[in-house]
């Protein structure tokens, strides 16, 4: 007879493992709340981001999960057809933490990761996905309309020195 074996769904594993933090309470956080978009990099980067800025005493709050919904609350600020979905999606992140009220979003642009194998060729983030954040900026106009704070600052994941002192500079608000 058949035996069925139900395998572990990777995907659901690796998401929940990725995303599932658990944020500071309002009371917890003393310097207020920050907005993360759950799109592009964030995908390999959240638990480092919710962590430090935990450990900064930042409650942190995640856009929704991605969505058609997510994706049309973005649709008007894409500039570009030729994009990839992932990017495109990120507009309607950065809608859902505006339409949460929130006042802070943290979205850095990532050019090197963490160099995890010397014998990679090279450890560059995709050219979008690193200069993304620069589009939010300048096309998503509910970040100016609702005087939100986005910190966008170009960092190397890949030299800790130089990340520690970007991050002070950029994070003592």
């Amino acid at each position: 007879p058949l035996v069925s074996k139900k395998l572990p769904n990777l995907f659901d594993y690796k998401y929940r493992r990725v995303f599932n933090y658990r944020s500071l309470s309002e009371e917890e956080a003393l310097r207020g709340m920050v907005g993360i978009p759950r799109a592009l990099n964030m995908y390999e980067n959240y638990p480092f981001w919710h962590t430090l800025l935990t450990e900064l005493k930042f409650r942190v709050i995640l856009s929704a999960r991605s969505s058609k919904a997510i994706y049309e609350k973005g649709i008007e600020s894409i500039p570009s057809e030729s994009a990839c979905y992932p990017a495109k999606i990120t507009h309607g992140h950065i809608e859902n933490l505006i339409e949460k009220g929130l006042h802070f979003i943290f979205y850095p642009s990532v050019a090197y990761e963490r160099l995890e194998n010397e014998e990679a060729g090279n450890h560059y983030n995709c050219p979008v996905v690193a200069s993304y954040p620069e589009v939010i900026k300048n096309n998503v106009d509910g970040i100016r309309k609702n005087n939100i704070t986005y910190i966008n600052p170009f960092l190397s994941l890949n030299n800790k020195e130089k990340l520690k002192s970007r991050l002070y500079d950029e994070l003592s608000i």
